[in-house]
This record gives C-alpha cells, sequence and structure tokens, in this order.
C-alpha cells in the first residue's frame, strides 16, 4: 500500500496544472550564470535544496525560468515545445516494481490533455538517467492534439526524502533533437554541499599557494 501510495503521490505533482503550487524542499527560482567559451555563449542554472545548491546546464540558446515549484525550459522558436523539473518530498524510496509502475504508467496517461486523440505508450525504460546513485523509470506518450502528433516524455527520479520528475513535451517532428538537449540537463544535475565547497576551496587555494 505505502509503495502504490508513493507512486500516486509523484503523479499527482506529474498531472498538476502549470499553475499549481507544488512544493517540495527544493525552491526551483534560478540564479542562471552565463559564460562563453569559444566564442559560443552558454548558460547554467542554480537554485537551493535547503542548505545544497543544485545546478543544471541550460540547453543551448534556449530560455529558463523558474519558481518556488518547478523549473521550465523553452527551445526558440518551439512554442510547443516544454521541459519541465518538479519535485516533491516522500517518506521513503519509490522501488520501480511491477504494481508502481502500472500505476505510474496510468497516471503519466492521464496528464495528456483530455482532448487528446491516439494517446499511446510507445515506450518504457528503466533508468534512463541516474542522479547520484538514484535510480529512475521513463515513459514516452504519444498523442494527437491540435492538429499534429506530440511526444512526451516523463522520467521520475527515486530519491530518498524527494522524487524528482523531468517531464519533456514536443510535437513528434522535433522531439528526438530537443529532448536530447533536454536530457543533457537531467545528466548535468549537481548537488553540492557547502561545507564541502568550502572545503574545496581551501584545498584549492593551499595547492596555489604552494
Amino acid at each position: 500500500m505505502n509503495k502504490v501510495f508513493s507512486a500516486v503521490s509523484i503523479l499527482a505533482l506529474i498531472s498538476a496544472p502549470l499553475t499549481a503550487a507544488v512544493r517540495g524542499e527544493i525552491d526551483f527560482t534560478p540564479t542562471l550564470q552565463r559564460y562563453t567559451s569559444e566564442g559560443a555563449e552558454y548558460a547554467n542554472a542554480s537554485f537551493k535544496d535547503g542548505e545544497r545548491k543544485i545546478s543544471v546546464a541550460v540547453p543551448r540558446t534556449w530560455n529558463c525560468r523558474g519558481d518556488a515549484s518547478r523549473l521550465q525550459f523553452n527551445p526558440p522558436g518551439q512554442p510547443l515545445a516544454e521541459g519541465t523539473i518538479q519535485s516533491m518530498p516522500t517518506k521513503g524510496m519509490v522501488r520501480f516494481d511491477e504494481a508502481t509502475v502500472k500505476v505510474l504508467e496510468q497516471q503519466v496517461i492521464s496528464t495528456i490533455p483530455s482532448a487528446s486523440q491516439g494517446v499511446t505508450v510507445v515506450s518504457q525504460q528503466e533508468n534512463p538517467v541516474i542522479i547520484n546513485g538514484n535510480l529512475s523509470y521513463e515513459f514516452v506518450v504519444s498523442y494527437q492534439a491540435l492538429g499534429k502528433t506530440f511526444l512526451r516524455s516523463v522520467i521520475v527520479v527515486a530519491c530518498p526524502d524527494a522524487q524528482l520528475v523531468f517531464r519533456f513535451t514536443a510535437p513528434k517532428t522535433d522531439f528526438d533533437d530537443l529532448n536530447r538537449s533536454f536530457r543533457q540537463s537531467i545528466y548535468s544535475w549537481q548537488w553540492t554541499d557547502p561545507e564541502a565547497a568550502k572545503t574545496a576551496n581551501a584545498i584549492a587555494q593551499n595547492s596555489a599557494q604552494r
């Protein structure tokens, strides 16, 4: 029962309207650090997880904004494409057993816009990403809306004290390339502990003075 409850809790977040203020411990309000490398401009977004800091790479030329409940990525010239990252606290680790996966699948399907047609789960994958040793599960769903075929990827990452949900939606014709860029942001996810950062800085300073 606890496992199913955890899965439903995660997907209450996945299915939440874009305006819903679903808040976990992570405050996704981003600070952007822009830099130039070999003549091209890049950016990282950082935000707070209690005392820790999280940083992710922003796909080049994409827009990034967020608030306490979610981080949002939008590729330029693609008004129908969007990536989001959200989180919610949990009382225990979700295990992706058969029962939980079935609950997750049905709930992911329920997040598709209600007027859509031809809703189909086209793929499932265990551990498409592993963040700090935390396992994940991905569903990719196809559906028709607005005269187009869309694909939506939903990745749930099971952390000890929180669940991370990475969602990307785009027209099928553009999905692969854009989702590849969004996936790079997921791969770049890093937690930084303030004490560890201080120690690393002190070591670097001592080495520089020798």
